[in-house]
């Protein structure tokens, strides 16, 4: 397959909005432009969506290019039909755009308007076209850029063969090919972004040395690629294998900034990688619209797993995956009234379908691994963030209540290992009992009472310490804190594997306000604060490292949910305790 028709491909399934728009500023930049504006929501923009100064190609000349962007094919309708048609849109640019919106350094320069679209020119409108574009010849060269021809734009600039080699080619199509395969991997295009960031298999930026420049068009390549893949996976109905694409090209991308020196003053470097989180939450919306209408059917999960195991599994995995795409949303204080009001609309929806998927499959409140953990603390996170007190508190109660029952009993445990082999032979999940030495650690009860300090859940905290005092004392509960070395690996791999301290083993005081009191300690530890210095917050996304920690498997830091208070404001996710914040901590108890 030619890459010019995974491009064309790539390109049909593009909506106007937030996607072929947020392509269009990147082919600028490498065919030599300079953006001056790029598409903004609820601004009148008279009819150009991205403006850009640079020097036309053919005749050599400074010029003035503004770019009109349209969905699919233009025909009949769509050239002269409302005032998003065609015609009305670059009537708008020659009646108001270049009349009173040109800036000083652009005027005089010859303008060139192109009217992009990922679809052709129907022949029905051929002739009212070349009329237009004959009468308006004196004011300005209009030009037509429809699928073909962004392909090989694109082609051309941004996938030149500079940057973009016979291995990299060989490996999409492989990655391409298996887009749609539940047990596809993505090694191909692993390697891929690997060798386009300039990454060594562990991380580390490899020998070629990367100019400023040449990062900036590896973190392009990298996003349309990812881009690529997962308009490919949603195509083939495996939505799972597109959000997991960009969730890696999202993190190693981040990664590969923050090896750059002074990375934090750097501007261009910063937008590049949000350019790539804003990739991520557009592949994660068309997740969550694929997902949506299972969350509110009784026992949706079914048709997802063959036994008891695995269907755990899956619910465990989609509850990470909803709550890291909705958190964003309610982590992020940026843009005006209207845009957080929006946003907010946004993590309520995610948040509403997250409490009908629990409600609805029974599973959810039964995991089968001990990582899983990860994935309860990102659910409570983003249900107390959008005010779900009371359903948080129910969740917890029957977590607390299974999971107890599940240790008592050697049955249903959320065993301590990954393997799913493990899970078959010796979890007690489809007969005989678990094994002992899957039940020596235990991360998942630290959490859970933890969570029942934060909530004021004195009944369940109780049974939980109860249980392991008298009915599971061999069980070794532990939780991971970060230390420094934790932004080398974060946003790249396991990072608990590599770094950071075990707290271990933990004994649960009698008194629950004694253990909120010892999370207040670890809050404002070394320790503690070391997850509030990660680049995700340092660029306002904290966000950012819950979906690192869930990609990559890595326990969420105690130090940064141990913040939540219900009813206080929401800043307190994502800053210290203050006085007055642990008081009305200590009133909930």
């Amino acid at each position: 397959m030619r890459l010019a028709l995974v491009i064309a491909e790539y390109l049909r399934t593009l909506k106007e909005r937030d996607e072929l728009d947020r392509l269009l500023p990147d082919l600028l930049v490498e065919m030599g432009y300079v953006p001056i504006t790029r598409p903004q929501t609820g601004n009148r923009q008279f009819g150009v969506d991205v403006a850009a100064r640079g020097f036309n190609p053919e005749t050599k000349q400074a010029e003035l290019l503004l770019l009109v962007i349209k969905q699919k094919d233009i025909g009949r309708t769509e050239w002269d039909s409302g005032v998003q048609a065609v015609r009305p849109s670059l009537n708008e640019v020659f009646d108001v755009y270049l009349a009173s919106h040109v800036e000083p350094e652009d005027k005089g320069k010859p303008v060139r308007i192109a009217v992009v679209t990922n679809g052709e020119k129907k022949d029905t409108i051929q002739q009212n076209w070349a009329n237009y574009v004959e009468a308006h010849k004196d004011r300005a060269l209009i030009e037509f850029w429809g699928l073909d021809q962004l392909a090989t734009l694109i082609e051309n600039h941004l996938l030149d063969e500079h940057i973009f080699h016979d291995d990299d080619r060989r490996d999409l199509r492989r990655a391409l090919a298996l887009a749609g395969d539940v047990e596809y991997d993505q090694r191909d295009l692993h390697r891929l972004m690997l060798r386009t960031l300039g990454l060594t298999a562990e991380g580390v930026p490899d020998s070629s040395k990367k100019s400023k420049k040449e990062l900036l068009k590896a973190l392009r390549v990298v996003n349309f690629t990812a881009h690529a893949f997962a308009a490919w996976a949603l195509r083939d109905g495996d939505g799972r294998q597109a959000l997991r694409a960009m969730e890696r090209a999202l993190l190693w991308s981040w990664h590969r900034v923050r090896t750059w020196e002074a990375w934090e003053s750097d501007k261009e470097l910063v937008q590049a990688a949000r350019a790539v989180f804003a990739g991520y939450l557009t592949v994660g919306r068309h997740y969550f619209e694929k997902l949506q209408a299972h969350c509110y059917a009784e026992d949706g999960l079914l048709g997802f797993a063959s036994d008891s195991a695995e269907l755990s599994l899956v619910a465990f995995e989609q509850i990470g995956m909803l709550a890291s795409i909705g958190l964003p949303y309610v982590l992020s204080v940026a843009g005006d009234d209207e845009e957080r009001a929006a946003q907010q609309a946004n993590a309520n929806a995610v948040a509403d379908a997250l409490e009908s998927l629990i409600s609805n499959n029974r599973i959810c409140n039964s995991p089968c691994f001990d990582r899983h953990s990860q994935d309860i603390v990102l659910g409570m996170l983003l249900f107390l963030a959008t005010g779900r007190v009371e359903f948080a508190k129910q969740w917890l109660q029957t977590l607390v209540r299974n999971i107890d029952y599940a240790f008592k009993v050697k049955r249903y445990v959320p065993i301590s290992s990954d393997a799913i082999d493990d899970l078959a032979d010796m979890g007690g999940w489809h007969s005989g009992q678990t094994s002992p030495k899957l039940m020596k650690t235990s991360w998942v009860m630290a959490v859970l009472a933890g969570l029942c300090a934060v909530l004021g859940m004195e009944d369940s905290y109780r049974a939980l310490r109860q249980g392991l005092a008298q009915d599971y004392p061999e069980t070794c509960v532990q939780l991971w804190h970060p230390d420094s070395s934790i932004h080398e690996h974060l946003y790249f791999h396991a990072a608990h594997h590599v770094s950071g301290v075990s707290e271990a083993p933990i004994h649960l005081p009698e008194d629950m306000a004694q253990w909120l009191a010892h999370m207040r300690v670890i809050v404002e530890s070394v320790h503690g604060k070391e997850c509030l210095q990660t680049m995700g917050f340092k660029v306002g996304l904290p966000a950012m490292d819950l979906i690192a920690c869930r990609h990559f498997g890595t326990p969420v830091a105690p130090a940064f949910w141990y913040r939540l208070v219900p009813g206080a404001p929401l800043e307190n996710v994502t800053a210290p305790l203050s006085n007055e914040n642990q008081s009305d901590a200590e009133s909930l108890l």
